[in-house]
């Protein structure tokens, strides 16, 4: 409780009364509940919690809006949670250069509507919709259906102003797109879950509003036919911004295709969509109502990854899993197989597991049961590279106090 006491009062000199969060429980993860909670206003105040939890070896995870706070192992241990929350404005943009730089507790749909009265928008659209933040989308890699044409967090970051384990502010990359010098540590730091650094805020590209948008979802009896289509969909370059592949209650898939840009180009698009589905035979609608957001209430969610190629035999075996959602995204060859309340969580997994090897895919159980997630690692096996990141985590973080052993390897 002295000690307790004390972190909490060392807190307070650093990030004011104001910045004392009270009520560290909502700050859990994974059962684990921190002694204290901080929001600090200022990029030195965030640099000055990190100095002081590496000096006492104090386990520090930072947080945005929790969205995304299920992802990764459990923590081996957790002293201070790191809220950005407090730094949430938008720090430069440049419209004629489609780029702007916001800071990493903004969230997303107030970036949105911000970007939004000049004509533009960030191209990201993960789950958890508008109340993700830019700092939690960047710490996860998280992306959406908009993946199929822009490309995740990764493709469309320019540059990171970040905050080390050892409380050094530091830069990667910059705020113009033709930035070329130097080792891209943006793309080191996005999606490593908050193991190597503090993000405070990103530049990104941007992309205009659609001038015109249209959404159709088309039936298909077997996921062989529906990926098909979208791989010929993909080719043509067509105004789609996204695919989402959903199984049917029935054993059928429907794909939803999202279309957007100017008036020609979305009906020139239109038209020729229209063209291939009579000519696979499939039924096209435009009033048909199909979920296409992965469930916040599964007990048990599995992202599978592999070649686009390879996803119609990856589904054809999830089927015999009977898994009550499958969601994939053909185009990318990303896979999401969902359970509510799975009755054997630990050999649906392992059976997962065995489909994955045998498909060549990878796999990571983004949610799963918490007695299930303490005896293995979600991420899987390690990867042969496992030395490679050790190394980096030790340079970057020597004192282990970020995020300790949430990533891949509980690194």
């Amino acid at each position: 409780m002295v000690r307790q006491a004390s972190v909490l009062s060392r807190l307070e000199s650093i990030v004011g009364h104001e910045g004392i969060l009270g009520d560290p429980a909502a700050f859990a993860v994974d059962s684990l509940t921190p002694p204290a909670a901080v929001a600090p206003a200022t990029y030195e105040q965030v640099a000055e919690v990190m100095r002081y939890a590496h000096a006492e070896g104090l386990a520090v995870i930072p947080r945005g809006g929790g969205a995304h706070m299920h992802i990764g192992n459990v923590p081996s241990r957790y002293d201070i949670a790191l809220s950005l929350s407090r730094l949430n404005t938008v720090v430069e943009h440049e419209p004629a250069d489609l780029t702007a730089t916001m800071q990493a507790g903004m969230t997303l749909g107030e970036l949105q509507r911000r970007l939004g009265g000049a004509g533009q928008l960030l191209p990201l659209d993960p789950p958890g919709g508008d109340r993700v933040t830019i700092g939690g989308i960047l710490a996860a890699n998280a992306w959406g259906p908009w993946r199929h044409a822009f490309g995740s967090a990764r493709d469309m970051t320019i540059g990171l102003r970040v905050v080390t384990a050892e409380g050094r502010i530091t830069r990667a990359g910059g705020r113009v797109v033709k930035n070329v010098a130097g080792y891209d540590l943006c793309k080191l730091y996005i999606g490593s879950l908050g193991t190597l650094g503090v993000i405070l805020e990103a530049t990104f590209k941007l992309a205009p509003l659609p001038r015109e948008q249209r959404t159709a979802v088309a039936a298909f009896p077997t996921a062989v036919g529906a990926c098909g289509f979208a791989a010929d969909v993909r080719r043509r370059s067509l105004a789609v911004r996204a695919l989402t592949l959903v199984g049917d209650a029935d054993g059928g898939y429907s794909l939803a295709l999202d279309i957007g840009g100017s008036p020609a180009a979305v009906g020139r698009s239109w038209r020729e969509i229209t063209e291939m589905a009579g000519e696979a035979t499939a039924r096209i609608t435009t009033d048909a109502a199909i979920t296409t957001v992965l469930p916040e209430d599964a007990s048990l969610l599995c992202k599978l990854s592999l070649l686009p190629s390879h996803l119609p035999s990856l589904i054809h075996a999830l089927e015999a899993l009977e898994a009550p959602l499958l969601l994939a995204y053909p185009t990318v060859g990303v896979c999401y197989a969902a359970w509510a309340s799975p009755p054997d969580a630990e050999s649906i997994a392992a059976a997962l597991r065995e489909l994955a090897s045998t498909a060549g895919a990878t796999l990571v159980l983004e949610r799963c049961p918490l007695d299930l997630k303490r005896r293995l690692d979600v991420f899987g096996e390690p990867p042969a590279s496992i030395g490679l990141m050790r190394r980096v985590k030790e340079q970057f973080d020597p004192r282990g106090v970020l995020s300790p052993s949430r990533f891949v390897g509980r690194l």
